[in-house]
Order: C-alpha cells, then sequence, then structure tokens
C-alpha cells in the first residue's frame, strides 16, 4: 500500500507571508532519491528554512521533504547544514529531537531499481512533483533508491545525533545541491533511541556553500558534526 499523504510535507521560509497569507508552502514529498526529482523551493547561502515533515508509517518508507535548491550550488561545492531547532507538530514538548534521513540528491542512478510495472504501478513511489504518466516518470521511478538506502552518502540519527546545534557537511552531487531531510525522530530519553517510527515535525535548517569543498576539505562523504544534546 501507498503511504497516506493526509498532510502534505510544508517548506515553510522566513519573511513575508505567501499570497495566502501565510508564510507555508505546501510540497508533495518523496521516498526515492532520484537527481529528476524537482525542487520545490530555493534557499541562497546563508539563508535559513523551516522544513515540516509527515511522520514516517509503520514498515514504509521515509517520506522525505525536499528537495531543495541551494542557489549557485554545483558538483564538488559542499553546502554545510547547522540545525538551529527541531520539535513536534503536534505541540507536546520534546527535549531534543533529530532527522533520520538528511542528504543531496544523487548524481546518478544505476537501473537498478524498482521496474515499471511493479510498485510503480501501485503507487507506492513518490518522486514529488514529478507524478505518474508524466514524462520521465517511468525512468525516473525504475532508477530510483529508497529514501534510506543511499549509505555512506546521506546522514541521519543512526549514525550521529543531528539535534539542535549540529552541523552537516554534505558534498554537492547535481547542480542546485537538492537538500532533502525527514523522518524525525524525537527520543523519550537523552540517548538518543531511534527505534520508534518518526513522528510528524519540524526542522530549521540554515544552509551556507563552500565552493569547491570536496576538493579542498576531501569531503567525500557526510561529515556529522553532533551538537549537545
Amino acid at each position: 500500500m501507498a503511504p497516506t499523504l493526509a498532510v502534505p510535507p510544508v517548506v515553510r521560509f522566513p519573511g513575508p507571508p505567501v499570497d495566502d497569507g501565510s508564510a507555508a508552502r505546501p510540497v508533495p514529498g518523496h521516498n526515492r532519491w532520484h537527481p529528476d526529482i524537482p525542487a520545490v523551493a530555493e534557499v541562497i547561502t546563508g539563508g535559513s528554512v523551516r522544513m515540516e515533515c509527515q511522520g514516517r508509517e509503520p514498515g514504509e518508507d521515509a517520506v522525505l521533504c525536499g528537495p531543495l535548491v541551494v542557489v549557485g550550488a554545483e558538483p564538488g561545492d559542499v553546502i554545510v547544514v547547522d540545525v538551529l531547532g527541531v520539535g513536534r507538530s503536534d505541540g507536546v514538548y520534546a527535549p531534543h529531537g533529530h532527522p533520520g534521513v538528511i542528504g543531496c540528491a544523487p548524481a546518478a542512478i544505476s537501473p537498478v531499481g524498482e521496474a515499471p510495472g511493479g510498485p510503480v504501478a501501485d503507487g507506492g513511489i513518490l518522486l514529488g512533483r514529478l507524478r505518474a504518466g508524466q514524462p520521465g516518470f517511468a525512468r525516473a521511478a525504475a532508477e530510483s533508491v529508497r529514501s534510506e538506502a543511499r549509505g555512506r552518502e546521506i546522514g541521519g540519527c543512526g549514525i550521529a545525533r543531528l539535534g539542535t546545534s549540529s552541523r552537516i557537511l554534505l558534498p554537492v552531487h547535481v547542480r542546485g545541491a537538492k537538500l532533502s531531510v525527514g523522518d524525525l525522530h524525537f527520543p523519550a530519553s537523552a540517548a538518543g533511541d531511534c527505534r520508534f517510527e518518526g513522528r510528524p515535525g519540524w526542522i530549521d535548517l540554515r544552509v551556507n556553500l563552500t565552493r569547491r569543498g570536496v576538493e579542498r576539505f576531501n569531503v567525500t562523504g557526510p561529515l556529522l558534526m553532533a551538537g549537545p544534546m
């Protein structure tokens, strides 16, 4: 069964409200990685953004919020992502929280994913604004990789506790970086327990761009600097 998207993820920018009187921009989520997934918004270097993520259904792939274009980012650059805050959407106080998945779009995907006619046909694959029936959907769906299946190319709380004051350095593989995040966890203890499914919540990020960071600083994978819990 496809995940139920009763409340889509939201990208919320600080600053003046948009035409509907709020600062929220509802956007469709994605549960796969692929470079052709369209961006939902953009941010300049030094800018901050709030990304509201839906919960993770038991047994389902995490639905990520994004991708977010970092203006001017090119392959070989590095984006520096600072976590400014994390919280639950239901208003329940959480002493800390962190994303289960955060990363940039991959440069290319080998056609080893699910073949069209399988999960593609029943709607199980979500590619954001690239929808079933649109040109390129079937190819992107067949080439796509599950949201948590990129191993050392993405960061998450399974590796480090990426709560408030954490910093994540991510190498850029495609123009604009296309940053996505989701599967937020709010452990009940200070141990950073990630055994439970992700909950709906928000995460505030500040993004900076470092030119040629892969070459200059040898950042070939996510560099995670966990903050105090």
